[in-house]
């Protein structure tokens, strides 16, 4: 029986099963399934392939959903099997393989119905293959029903007595910190070292998996490409090279590996207590070819010794080298700036935000005119037409304080009208805020602050210059310039194609190819100390729209050549993935 054959049962169950899930479910459990061609390309970079050794072939998927990746295995056994033994129809290759995979395959999932539906694939799987009908008891205890992160079952599998596990793969769910509750939280912190900052479960499911693996075991999951880089991933990357050795990261163009995900993925395989050496970092396209395979589109190799805890930017060495050349001596962002964050978040944009004076009877005085990230064009904001009701005043030094807000009659008529939708807000369930406020502290009259905004996410850098006029909405980054420094100059740098280079180079990729906006890749960002006269030079081009003349000064500011400049753009291969 063909591989091919058995390419969409399990998925197909398994989507079956996830269209019967409501999606704030799905969420909350991370619940994506993989399709098959992604499941064989990770057993492959894990080399569980055949011939495979018959000591050395214990797997596990822990959190195995729909059974792909172990129906998947199946089919690697049961090509072993038949080179050694023959056809499987015959009764010593049919036990054979019985027998091989009931010793050496292993599931954990901590819904129920998945635990079922992987039982079923194993043995539907088996049944193709041989032409036999297995028993329903086959395969029972191999699944394990339970929380892989902290199920004591786990650990009194078959393959623990003998040191541990040869092979843990799979597809972790991704259930960032903001959908995990508190207590659930507070145990990951207690338990995981990975458990730091704005966590997120798969870190933790790398931590355990490790500590499963049999010395020389190999770990092969598919995870967000984000570890490689995000700060909340340090403990996890220090973990990872500690005492093991990183064999490859295989990295995709986009979000499109999955159909219903937005997450940019990438595939992580790890020997335990292997000898460090070289890192190979695979460049490989979204979507299967007409083979039905993930297709490599670049192969190179780096130093183990390069890494660190520190972000993983495993690039072309000459970009690498071209991004350290241009950011030289030059101060940072981070010194000409006192602020760069996200716009405050509402919680329920709906309510809060509105089309400027549809709302007559609210106090003119809570209005603020916003922006979204969509608004912005380099050097240019396309005004929304739209207001936010901020409940907060502020005295003579810009302070804010919330409101009370029977004192404001009409912002009390407006809101109470959907006081049942903001009182369902995570702000107020869980932090206790009073059920009017926002979900964002605020601080300060951000909308009347000079500043500097651009999107969360972009495909292309679109900073512009706001004398103080909007107020960011959340989907916006704004960054106040220190006293005495040239916003429009700032500006100007920072539409540039050496700026939009290395935020292409070194910030994460989601949808769509666009890059996250996110302080800590934009506090990096070099600027070059040029004399007044030259920085409002500079900036009347920028306020006047003379971009060719701007990237001729700005390319002399990083003493580039024009033709070193001309080569920074494109970028869509600059995160060094075939973008």
């Amino acid at each position: 029986m063909r591989r091919e054959s058995l390419e969409t049962v399990a998925q197909l169950e398994g989507q079956r099963y996830l269209d019967t899930v409501s999606l704030e479910q799905r969420r909350a459990g991370g619940q994506i399934y993989t399709p098959p061609y992604l499941a064989d390309f990770v057993l492959t970079q894990a080399r569980f392939v055949s011939p495979l050794r018959a000591d050395h072939s214990t797997l596990l998927d822990p959190s195995c959903g729909a059974g792909v990746f172990l129906e998947r295995a199946v089919a690697v056994i049961a090509e072993h099997v038949r080179e050694t033994h023959g056809e499987l129809t015959r009764s010593v290759a049919r036990k054979a393989l019985v027998a091989a995979v009931e010793a050496n395959l292993f599931g954990v999932d901590v819904d129920e119905t998945a635990c079922v539906m992987t039982r079923n694939a194993v043995r539907r799987a088996i049944h193709e293959w041989t032409g036999s009908p297995l028993p329903a008891s086959f395969f029972q205890s191999n699944v394990v029903h339970g929380d892989f992160l902290f199920s004591q079952e786990v650990t009194l599998l078959p393959p623990m007595a003998k040191d541990g596990f040869q092979f843990i793969v799979g597809n972790p769910p991704y259930v960032p910190t903001t959908r995990i509750s508190a207590k659930y939280k507070e145990r990951l912190r207690g338990s995981f070292e990975s458990a730091a900052g704005r966590l997120d479960l798969y870190a933790m499911f790398m931590e355990r998996a490790l500590g499963l693996l049999a010395r020389g075991g190999r770990l092969a999951l598919l995870t967000p490409d984000k570890f490689l880089v995000s700060q909340s991933a340090r403990d996890l990357r220090a973990l990872l090279l500690h005492g093991n050795a990183i064999r490859t990261v295989a990295r995709f163009r986009s979000h499109k590996v999955f159909a219903d995900a937005a997450t940019v993925p990438c595939v992580t395989v790890v020997e335990r207590g292997g000898r460090p050496r070289e890192v190979t970092v695979l460049s490989c396209a979204d979507r299967p070819d007409a083979s039905g395979q993930i297709a490599v589109l670049e192969s190179r190799e780096i130093q183990q010794r390069s890494l660190s805890s520190a972000p993983w930017h495993l690039h072309a060495l000459d970009r690498h080298e071209l991004a350290r050349r241009l950011q030289g001596s030059h101060p940072t962002l981070a010194h000409l700036t006192i602020r760069v964050s996200a716009g405050p978040a509402t919680g329920r944009d709906g309510v809060f935000v509105f089309p400027r004076g549809s709302q007559p009877g609210v106090e003119e005085c809570l209005l603020r005119p916003v922006v979204r990230g969509r608004d912005l064009e380099p050097f240019r904001i396309n005004d929304p037409g739209l207001e936010m009701l901020v409940p907060y005043v502020f005295d003579a030094a810009g302070n804010a304080a919330l409101i009370d807000i029977k004192e404001f009659p009409g912002a009390f008529r407006y809101l109470r009208r959907h006081r049942a939708e903001l009182e369902a807000r995570h702000c107020v369930r869980v932090w206790r805020k009073l059920w009017y406020d926002l979900h964002d502290q605020i601080s300060t009259d951000l909308a009347h602050q000079p500043k500097i905004l651009v999107p969360d996410v972009a495909n292309s850098n679109r900073f512009v210059v706001d004398s103080g006029h909007f107020l960011p909405l959340h989907s916006v980054y704004y960054l106040i310039p220190r006293h005495g420094v040239d916003a429009s100059y700032l500006c100007a740098i920072l539409n540039s194609r050496v700026a939009q280079f290395l935020v292409r180079l070194f910030s994460p990729v989601v949808k769509d190819g666009f890059n996250r906006y996110r302080q800590q890749f934009l506090a990096n960002l070099p600027v070059p100390l040029v004399s007044t006269e030259t920085a409002q030079e500079i900036s009347t081009a920028a306020r006047q729209g003379r971009l060719d003349e701007i990237d001729r000064w700005i390319a002399r500011l990083f003493r580039l050549t024009t033709e070193e400049y001309e080569t920074l753009s494109p970028l869509d291969d600059a995160n060094g993935v075939g973008r």
